[in-house]
């Protein structure tokens, strides 16, 4: 079943009395019941535009977006979602309690569901001990945290994400990652947009990259990622102009590193490569084929789209 689909979504604003600007164009993009996709792109691609236009908060020029299989208009499907906006703005007299009441009270909750949703929501993400503390003296991960919580109080079977990382210290991000995981684990779509390319690696079973309105890459991430290797990186414990020395002729950079020494080369053929570093072989720490990160096919199809732009 595809939990969220947009078809040929397309979304501009006026700018001045003549001219539009263009926040999504055509986007079209089917995910799966179950799966976490990671959304990725620079600050104004269109990844708010997107999320919103999901969450029936801004409408789309043209195109549809669907959820569970109805129109982001159906407000019937909106309890079966859960929102993380990227800085959620909460009244700060309430306390995580008070916060989760107002949400289970909102998606039709009755008071024992509320009082069981809250405890364990709470212990998830590890606010249980300030329960009743106002969140004017939380920090801004806590604050981020609060808003977890209150995402999830309905049980949601879709959940939207934005920037969820967002203001965490690397234990929260952890306590995130743990949560996503939880989510995919009982089913849950989770649909994330994140500058933090680490955790979409660790985390996402799919990937979208959209660059200036237009989704350019689709893709699971497995596939993103499982592309041939372009060298290699060797560790040897050893100096970089000894290094150097062996390896004259070969093109390859050399970062030193507390005793150790990092060698990228372009160079494919590995026994070339040790053949060349002769006794050094017997310090070698090392050897790691260098392929694309998630960063570097994010860069070429923002560079690929400033060249369609020029």
């Amino acid at each position: 079943m595809e939990t969220i689909v947009f078809d040929r979504v397309t979304k501009t604003y006026p700018v001045g009395l003549r001219k539009k600007a263009t926040a999504l164009e055509g986007l079209t993009l089917h995910i799966a019941q179950g799966t976490v996709f990671g959304f990725l792109g620079p600050n104004g691609a269109g990844k708010s535009t997107a999320i919103k236009i999901l969450l029936n908060l801004i409408f789309p020029t043209s195109g549809q977006a669907f959820l569970l299989g109805k129109p982001m208009t159906d407000t019937a499907v909106r309890s079966r979602v859960g929102y993380l906006p990227e800085s959620p703005n909460f009244y700060d007299h309430l306390t995580p309690e008070e916060l989760l009441w107002f949400g289970g009270k909102t998606s039709g909750l009755t008071t024992n569901q509320i009082k069981e949703r809250t405890d364990s929501l709470l212990d998830l993400v590890d606010l249980a001990r300030v329960r009743r503390q106002r969140l004017r003296t939380f920090s801004k991960g806590m604050i981020q945290r609060a808003g977890v919580a209150l995402a999830l109080v309905n049980d949601p079977d879709v959940v939207i994400l934005d920037e969820p990382m967002s203001g965490l210290d690397p234990l929260g991000r952890k306590l995130m990652a743990d949560i996503i995981r939880r989510l995919k684990h009982d089913g849950k779509t989770v649909f994330f947009s994140s500058h933090i390319l680490h955790d979409v690696e660790d985390l996402c079973d799919q990937v979208g990259i959209i660059v200036k309105a237009r989704l350019r890459r689709v893709a699971g991430l497995a596939d993103v990622l499982s592309v041939p290797a372009t060298g290699w990186s060797l560790t040897v414990k050893a100096t970089p102009d000894m290094v150097h020395s062996h390896l004259t002729g070969v093109t390859a950079t050399h970062t030193a590193r507390g005793g150790l020494t990092e060698i990228r080369t372009s160079e494919m053929d590995l026994g070339k490569l040790l053949d060349r570093l002769g006794a050094l072989k017997e310090v070698l720490v090392s050897a790691t084929p260098l392929r694309p990160t998630l960063e570097d096919i994010l860069l070429q199809e923002i560079e690929r789209a400033d060249g369609e732009s020029r």
